[in-house]
C-alpha cells in the first residue's frame, strides 16, 4: 500500500468522525460569530470621505479644496442645516472659521482637527498655499496594537494549531491497545516512517481546508480584511498547522488513555496558550504575562503566531517573522522526530 492511500483511508476516518468537525469547524466558527457579534463596530480599511458645506466666498475655500478626502460644497447656513440633519453632509464651516455641527462624530472631529491645523497655520504666519497639509515629518515604526484584531489572529492562530486534533486521532486509532485498527497495523509488515508521513498528509489536508473555510467566512461573508500580506500569513499558518499536528501526534502517543480524553486535554491546552496570547483580550496578555512573566510568551507558539501575524499585516513589520517561523519548525522537529523513535521501539506482548 502506498502512502497516498494510506492517507486517503486516514482522512476517511477521521472525515467521519464528529467530534473531529466538531473541534476544527463548528466551534471556531461558533467563536469566530461571537467576536464578530462583540466587535461589530470593527474597521480595517481607508478614511471614508467627508462631506462639508462651506460659506460662500469663505477665506479657507481654496486651503480645503486641495484636501483630498473632504468634499466641500457652497450653500447657505439654512441649506447645510437642512443637510446634517438628513446625513447628506458632516458640518458647515461658517465665515469665521468655526465648524457647525448637529451631531457628534468621527468626520466632525477630522473635521475639526483640520480647522484647528489651518488656524496654527495661519498663525504661524506661513501663507495657505506654500503650507503641505499632507506632509508627514515624523515616521512611524509602530501603533497601538487593536484590541479587536488581536481577539482574531489569535482565533486564527488557535484554528492553525486544531491540527493537533487529527494528529490524536490518527495516533491513536494506530495503537493496538486503544483500537482494533492499531491491532491490525501492528501485525503488518507496513513501514511506520510511511504510516508517520501519511498521518501528517492526511491531517495537513483536513486542517488547512477547515482553516480555508474560516478563513472564507471571516474575510467574504464578514467583509472583515484582516490580511494585507496574504502569502506571508499563509505561509505561517502552514507551519503553525505542522506543528499542531507534530503536537497532537505527541499526545496520542500516551499510553491507556482514550482519544476522548486525549481530546479534552489538547482543548483545554490550546484554549489556555491562545488566552495567553490574547483570545480573551489584551489586559491579560499585556498586564500579567508581558509585564511580569515575559519568558512565557517567548516560549508561547501561539503568541508567536498571533504577535507576528499582527505586524506583518497591521504594520508591515518582518523583524519577528523568521524568527517565528523557525521556531515553529523547532518544535515540529522535535515532535516528529520523538514520535517517530516511539514508534519504532514500541513493543507489544501481545496483540
Amino acid at each position: 500500500m502506498n502512502i497516498f492511500r494510506m492517507t486517503y483511508y486516514l482522512v476517511s476516518i477521521s472525515f467521519k468522525d464528529f467530534g473531529f468537525w466538531f473541534w476544527t469547524l463548528c466551534y471556531p466558527l461558533l467563536l469566530t460569530g461571537l467576536f464578530i457579534m462583540a466587535t461589530s463596530n470593527m474597521t480595517v480599511g481607508e478614511l471614508e470621505n467627508i462631506d462639508v458645506g462651506i460659506q460662500e466666498d469663505q477665506e479657507l475655500t481654496e486651503v480645503i479644496e486641495e484636501i483630498d478626502f473632504i468634499n466641500m460644497t457652497v450653500m447657505s447656513e439654512e441649506e447645510a442645516v437642512s443637510e446634517m440633519k438628513q446625513g447628506d453632509i458632516s458640518g458647515y464651516i461658517h465665515g469665521d472659521n468655526t465648524l457647525l455641527v448637529t451631531e457628534s462624530g468621527f468626520d466632525q472631529t477630522v473635521l475639526e482637527m483640520v480647522i484647528n491645523q489651518i488656524e496654527k497655520v495661519a498663525g504661524s504666519g506661513i501663507p495657505y498655499e506654500n503650507y503641505d497639509f499632507e506632509a508627514q515629518f515624523i515616521e512611524e515604526n509602530s501603533q497601538e496594537a487593536q484590541p479587536e484584531a488581536v481577539l482574531f489572529y489569535s482565533l486564527i492562530a488557535m484554528i492553525a494549531f486544531y491540527g493537533i486534533f487529527s494528529g490524536i486521532e490518527f495516533m491513536s486509532s494506530m495503537q493496538p491497545n486503544l483500537d482494533p485498527m492499531g491491532a491490525r497495523f501492528a501485525a503488518s509488515p507496513y513501514s511506520k516512517v510511511k504510516f508517520l508521513s501519511a498521518s501528517v498528509l492526511g491531517a495537513l489536508i483536513l486542517n488547512l481546508a477547515t482553516n480555508f473555510l474560516i478563513l472564507a467566512v471571516i474575510i467574504i461573508l464578514y467583509k472583515i480584511n484582516l490580511f494585507t500580506e496574504l502569502g506571508p500569513t499563509l505561509g505561517l499558518l502552514f507551519i503553525a498547522n505542522l506543528t499542531g499536528i507534530g503536537l497532537g501526534l505527541i499526545i496520542g502517543l500516551l499510553p491507556k488513555i482514550n482519544a476522548g480524553m486525549k481530546t479534552t486535554v489538547s482543548v483545554i491546552f490550546i484554549i489556555g496558550l491562545a488566552a495567553l496570547s490574547g483570545l480573551m483580550g489584551p489586559f491579560i496578555k499585556i498586564i500579567l504575562i508581558e509585564n511580569n512573566l515575559t519568558w512565557v510568551n517567548t516560549l508561547n507558539p501561539l503568541a508567536r503566531l498571533t504577535d507576528t501575524m499582527y505586524k506583518i499585516n497591521f504594520l508591515g513589520n518582518y523583524d519577528d517573522y523568521w524568527a517565528t517561523i523557525g521556531m515553529l519548525i523547532g518544535y515540529a522537529a522535535v515532535f516528529f522526530s520523538i514520535t517517530l523513535l516511539s514508534l519504532r521501539r514500541k513493543q507489544y506482548d501481545s496483540i
